[in-house]
Parts: C-alpha cells; sequence; structure tokens
C-alpha cells in the first residue's frame, strides 16, 4: 500500500470522506488547469498545537482569540456584534504563520484547507478566483473548516506580470476575492486566515472591515523566544530519539549569535548540529558526544554563510 493511501487508511472514515471530496474537486480543476497538487490540500487534523511553537507570544494570544468565531459565536451575539470571518498574519518568511494558522484548526477542530497562493496565481494566474471559489463552496458543505490563504500579497500577481498589467489583469481576481469574503456572513462554520511576509503587497481591499480586518504581527523572535524556540525543539528532538542529545546549553550565550534569524532558521540551527552527530555516527570515525553550546555556535555560522549565499543568487552575484 501507497504511504498516501496508508496515511488516509488512517483517517476516520468521515474524514476520509472529507479528504475524496476535495481530490475529487482537484480532479475535476485540473481537467481544466493543470496539475495542482501542492497548490491546494486540506488537512483534516493538521495536529499541531500552540505549545509546539516557540515565542510568538501575542500573536499567539490574538490568534487563540479568533477560535471563538468557530466555537462560541454566540459570545459575539451576547455582546451585540458579529464573529470576526477573517484575519492577516504578518510578518518575516518562516517565523510560524502557517503554523499558528494550523494550530488555530487544531484547538477549534476545524479541517484546514491551504490555498498556497504564489504557486497556484503562477500556475492560471487571474483564474485563481474560480478554484478558490471551488474550495470555499466544498468547505462551506464540511461544517468548522479554516481557509488558509499562504502568501496572500500573490494575488495582486507582481509576482508573474510587469506593475501596469499586474493592476489590470488582478482586478477580477481581487473582486472575485472580496465577494467570497463578503458572503462569508453566510458561513458562519468558517473562517479565512491569510499570511504574508510583504504587508506592502496586499491589497486594502482585503483587509477592509469584515474581510481580513484583524491584523497579527509575527515578529522576528526575541532573547527569551529564540530560547523557547530552541527547548522545544529540543525536547522533541530527544523525546524521537528516547535518549538525552545535548549538554546544558549556554543561552545567555546563543541568544545574542541567534539574534536577527526566523523562528525556522533558529530551528534549522539546531537540525544542523543534529546532523553533525549523525555524520559522525555513520563514518565511524570517533564516537560523538552530545550536543554542545560550540556545536551549535558551528551550526550559527554555517547557517549564515548559506544565507548569504542565498542572498547572492537571488540578487544574480553567481549568475
Amino acid at each position: 500500500m501507497s504511504p498516501e493511501r496508508t496515511e488516509r487508511a488512517a483517517l476516520p472514515s468521515a474524514e476520509w470522506a472529507v479528504q475524496r471530496r476535495l481530490d475529487d474537486l482537484v480532479g475535476k480543476l485540473e481537467t481544466k488547469y493543470g496539475d495542482l497538487r501542492g497548490r491546494v490540500e486540506v488537512l483534516p487534523r493538521p495536529e499541531i498545537g500552540f505549545d509546539m511553537i516557540g515565542g510568538a507570544g501575542a500573536a499567539k494570544t490574538a490568534v487563540r482569540g479568533l477560535s471563538f468565531a468557530l466555537v462560541s459565536p454566540e459570545l459575539y451575539r451576547q455582546w451585540g456584534i458579529s464573529p470576526p470571518r477573517g484575519a492577516l498574519l504578518y510578518g518575516p518568511p518562516g517565523n510560524g504563520k502557517t503554523l499558528l494558522a494550523k494550530a488555530l484548526a487544531t484547538l477549534t477542530e476545524a479541517l484546514f484547507y491551504q490555498l498556497r497562493l504564489r504557486t497556484l496565481t503562477s500556475k492560471v494566474g487571474p483564474s485563481a478566483v474560480e478554484v478558490i471559489r471551488e474550495v470555499f463552496l466544498l468547505a462551506a458543505s464540511e461544517g468548522k473548516g479554516i481557509i488558509y490563504f499562504e502568501d496572500a500579497d500573490a494575488l495582486s500577481l507582481d509576482h508573474i506580470l510587469s506593475p501596469e498589467r499586474a493592476r489590470e489583469a488582478s482586478a477580477p481576481l481581487l473582486i472575485g476575492v472580496c465577494e467570497l469574503l463578503d458572503g462569508l456572513r453566510q458561513y458562519p462554520s468558517l473562517l479565512v486566515v491569510a499570511s504574508t511576509g510583504r504587508p506592502d503587497g496586499i491589497e486594502s481591499p482585503l483587509i477592509a472591515p469584515g474581510r481580513l480586518d484583524h491584523l497579527i504581527e509575527i515578529p522576528l523572535p526575541d532573547g527569551a523566544a529564540i530560547r523557547e524556540i530552541l527547548e522545544i525543539h529540543q525536547r522533541r528532538a530527544e523525546a524521537l530519539a528516547e535518549r538525552p542529545l545535548f549538554e546544558p546549553l549556554d543561552f545567555d550565550v546563543l541568544g545574542p549569535r541567534l539574534q536577527g534569524l526566523g523562528g525556522g532558521d533558529v530551528t534549522e540551527v539546531l537540525r544542523r548540529a543534529l546532523e553533525v552527530k549523525v555524520e559522525a555516527t555513520g563514518s565511524g570515525s570517533h564516537r560523538p558526544g552530545l550536543v554542545t553550546t560550540g556545536d551549535l555556535l558551528r551550526a550559527v555560522d554555517d547557517s549564515r554563510r548559506i544565507r548569504d549565499v542565498v542572498v547572492k543568487i537571488r540578487y544574480g552575484q553567481y549568475l
């Protein structure tokens, strides 16, 4: 049995049925637009909790607050207002925006529909609105759901077209998406959460009142958040290995060296230090000890060198 079929076999029948209906929907869309794998996905059970996300304390509190819109909408009526229908998470890339959206779905026991808008619009351009509309219609028929717009700035189409052409081509796409957001009043079981690393690229109609009007910043982690991120992933690695993997770490030394990195970058530093131990174990050249503060500092240097190479490639200095 393939891994995909094995994974689906483990799903409860109701969740498997949702997955099957989404597969049928994507199959129908692919007859018109071609391969959409990785652009439109649904996760019946994201299995990401807020306790698995380090740092971003204020953002986690704000995102948790959105849960009442799905689990206790009557609270809003008691205070004479309507539940929120949308939010925008913004901040540097690799900083936990998608994890926070998935954690919200876990908390509310909602289906999680992920639309990767940068790759979707790169594939189908303004016709992405038809794909988005079909996902909205499916989600509305399936009970509680969170529709996640990853890279919502891609709705402007300026990543695939010149500014002048993008403005004209994106107009029907933006109008269509705004109409869908306005229509959420009919579907109290749905919430739209969008994310962007470029808040300046978000078209103002998207964040108008009643749409993506809850703006939540996810900033770079500070010293305390960096320590929390490291400790969470340290515990996770040791739980998987079922043994200690780290010597006591000096966070007073590590914190300043990791300052300015995103949460994903901090996690990658820890992973690189562990990979060095894997390679040493596999080569049999010597018996590697536990991961030390020094090992992590070397991993920080390696990570920063790689980031410098990526920047040079991005700006054509190696082309």
